[in-house]
């Protein structure tokens, strides 16, 4: 049972994992969900899912809980061809490589053409951009307003049917425009490498400990942020 062995891996990992789930079919637990929700928010780990299959329907619930488990993870679903699993795992290769600062999150239930704004500050080392849907294409401009194109500052990392993804290495710090479009809905996930990072938790009262917080704020109370920086977030 997938979502079964999804609850399990988290109850064993390490805070920040990630979890690569491999599958060609839908869950028959989906009704295990809301426990994997939970401990995702526990241990602020990342769930992509890599499809084969989907049995025919993305509407039913079995599907709809991969796509909820991923969004609440900053994960993603691809629905690929069983002859494209090498090339994702080239790409798993290199994004387990270093922890990874999550930029921007996006989901859109409808095939559309959206912009962004992406501030990129001197202490990122490196930013990737991977949009799962239905033909996706992806633009990125740096602060001076130069369209960046592959081998001219910008690596193709995977460039599948439904699956777009590149990197931009030592990216110029300012503001960056992302511009990405898909026919059906899609997915759009930007992270970055860097050296500084930030872990946060939720308290009722002034404190100056993270263990004293919670991942989740209490619904119907006042709750403080309690944010500790992580220097050397690459050693």
């Amino acid at each position: 049972m997938s979502i079964g062995a999804i609850k399990r891996a988290l109850e064993e990992c390490l805070p920040h994992s990630f979890i690569y789930v491999f599958t060609d079919a839908r869950s028959k637990d989906y009704y295990l969900t809301e426990e994997v929700l939970a401990l995702i928010q526990n241990k602020q780990s990342q769930v992509v899912f890599v499809m084969t299959g989907d049995c025919g329907d993305v509407t039913h619930q079995g599907y709809r809980a991969y796509e909820e488990i991923a969004s609440t993870s900053s994960g993603q679903v691809f629905l690929l061809k069983k002859s494209q699993v090498n090339q994702v795992l080239n790409f798993v290769r290199v994004a387990v490589q270093a922890r990874k600062v999550n930029l921007m999150s996006i989901d859109h239930t409808e095939g559309k053409t959206t912009a962004f704004k992406i501030p990129v500050d001197p202490k990122l080392q490196s930013i990737t951009v991977s949009v799962s849907g239905t033909k996706p294409t992806i633009f990125l401009r740096d602060p001076k307003g130069r369209q960046m194109r592959k081998g001219n500052g910008m690596k193709e990392l995977l460039n599948l049917k439904n699956v777009r993804i590149y990197n931009i290495e030592k990216p110029k710090p300012g503001m960056w425009t992302l511009k990405v479009s898909s026919t059906d809905q899609h997915t759009i996930r930007v992270t970055g490498l860097s050296s500084l990072g930030f872990t946060a938790g939720f308290s009722r009262r002034p404190t100056n400990s993270f263990i004293s917080t919670e991942f989740r704020p209490i619904k119907g109370n006042s709750q403080l942020l309690f944010k500790s920086k992580l220097m050397n977030f690459l050693s």
